[in-house]
């Protein structure tokens, strides 16, 4: 699956940063999170596996159709595109909740761009191995 077959398929439009991203598996970004690929023969980290996981009819947690699932810390966390908003924000979602309990909680944990969460991942990433070493 290429970038404009999961746009066309989730109704989304991929900032630019993200795709180079998404192309470049060198970034930085992919140490630092699990980042969601276009191909992977891990499902965990296939784009699409994901989201068709997390938007199945049988979920206790359902996600409805305006989350989009990007990346994970690797606890069955994400982190989303939420696609009622231009440009597009981002919004963890903890698995303990169901993804309306997230989004009306006082204080979510939202981006304003894939930029800004991209930096937030890599300055907490660089804390955690700096504190590790």
């Amino acid at each position: 699956m290429d970038v404009l077959q999961v746009e066309a398929q989730y109704g989304l439009r991929l900032p630019r940063s993200h795709v180079l991203c998404l192309e470049d598996l060198a970034d930085s970004i992919h140490e630092a999170c699990d980042f969601l690929l276009l191909e992977s023969e891990v499902e965990l980290l296939s784009f699409v596996h994901v989201n068709e996981f997390l938007h199945r009819p049988d979920k206790w947690n359902r996600w409805p159709a305006h989350l989009v699932a990007f990346a994970s810390n690797g606890c069955g966390d994400y982190f989303a595109y939420d696609l009622r908003s231009h440009p597009l924000t981002i919004i963890y979602l903890d698995p303990s909740a169901t993804p309306e309990e997230a989004l009306s909680s006082s204080d979510p944990l939202t981006f304003q761009s894939f930029d800004h969460w991209r930096s937030y991942q890599l300055e907490l990433h660089k804390r955690v191995v700096s504190s590790d070493e």
